[in-house]
């Protein structure tokens, strides 16, 4: 009979070939002992040879071959077959420090009402584009805002104990097919469940992606739409609070006010007062994001910052307009729900698993 271990670490891979090998190798790497913890790989239907990779480092290789289930999916079918006591899920693109998964398994046995710990991104990006860099950065300014209890879960590292997992239903494999914020969702429902989560400063992760302004755009706006539509603003603003989607919209939405305020004063302003309408308007706009920018400036300096300005507002557009996407599809479709045949099963009491979300 195999003994049960401290630690499980699950790694969800889909098409991460370019990621992978370094991810992976941070892993073994780690100041743990090797029979501290276990190393297992759902390779979710790649084709880019990720399982071929995977077979080199883990101690356990999952491939799921007949279609694209989503990350949700593919953690639970790790995290199903795990034997440690914690349970560490960590991203394809994302490299540990020598001692990340060490500073975790301490805190949360030396914390015993701790029930969850998620790592924190540092400054230094392995992708030298600018996008990639400002990405990283507008991480790192709401993490340090919001690390500590209730700071949230939905980092590429997260850590919790194995027991609870399984209470509070794993990951919501039915909404999140996608991969973008089951991570966030699980930690609200982590909270709701009255379970204690840390955002770690003191434990650091490396981003390895390379994102291109395309994607990342489509990130920020399928991310915020997201949440507007399935897990909810206010609730997860509460639970998650360093997500990117707040920092780009805490100083938007009463922006949006202001703006919509300034324009219909325009409309009545005569002659060629219009420039007293647009310099009005120009400075609501720069003393609305000020903090942000002057955050960005403390950790990459002045020069950067004035870069970032007009790509955080444009990011900040399309984070908007994905809110109000989400917004309207909420009222008008509603969430998304598993397919009628399970619905009905969970309707009868018949037990399901992973287990149906009910409506909130």
């Amino acid at each position: 009979m195999l003994r049960q271990i401290d630690l499980s670490v699950v790694v969800a891979v889909a098409e991460g070939a370019a990621t992978l090998s370094r991810s992976l190798q941070s892993i073994v790497d780690s100041e743990l002992q090797e029979t501290e913890f276990e190393l297992i790989v759902v390779d979710d239907a790649s084709d880019d040879g990720s399982a071929a990779i995977a077979a080199r480092y883990a101690d356990t290789v999952i491939r799921l071959t007949a279609r694209r289930s989503g990350l949700a999916y593919a953690r639970n079918r790790g995290a199903e077959i795990a034997r440690g006591r914690l349970v560490a899920f960590v991203d394809q693109d994302i490299e540990l420090k020598p001692d990340t998964l060490k500073l975790m398994l301490q805190t949360l046995n030396e914390h015993p009402g701790l029930d969850a710990i998620a790592a924190t991104h540092d400054l230094r990006h392995c992708a030298g584009n600018f996008i990639s860099r400002y990405w990283n950065v507008l991480l790192n300014v709401g993490e340090s805002s919001y690390a500590g209890v209730g700071g949230g879960f939905g980092s590429g590292c997260g850590m919790v104990r194995r027991s609870i997992l399984a209470a509070c239903g794993m990951y919501d494999e039915w909404r999140f097919g996608t991969g973008t914020l089951e991570g966030v969702e699980l930690g609200q429902r982590l909270l709701r469940s009255g379970h204690d989560v840390l955002l770690a400063a003191h434990v650091r992760v490396t981003q390895l992606r390379r994102w291109t302004a395309v994607a990342a755009l489509r990130e920020a706006f399928t991310r915020s739409a997201l949440l507007a539509r399935s897990l909810g603003y206010q609730q997860t603003r509460s639970s998650a609070p360093a997500d990117v989607v707040f920092t780009w919209s805490r100083p938007a939405l009463p922006l949006v006010a202001a703006l919509s305020t300034v324009a219909l004063l325009g409309a009545f302003v005569p002659g060629r007062d219009w420039v007293f309408t647009t310099a009005l308007a120009l400075l609501l706009v720069a003393i609305a994001n000020a903090r942000t920018v002057t955050a960005i400036a403390g950790l990459r300096g002045v020069f950067f910052a004035l870069r970032a300005v007009p790509v955080h507002l444009c990011f900040q557009a399309v984070s908007v307009a994905g809110l109000c996407s989400g917004w309207l599809m909420r009222d008008t479709v509603g969430d998304p729900r598993p397919d009628a045949a399970t619905q009905a099963y969970a309707e009868v009491g018949v037990e399901m698993w992973p287990p149906v979300p009910r409506p909130r």
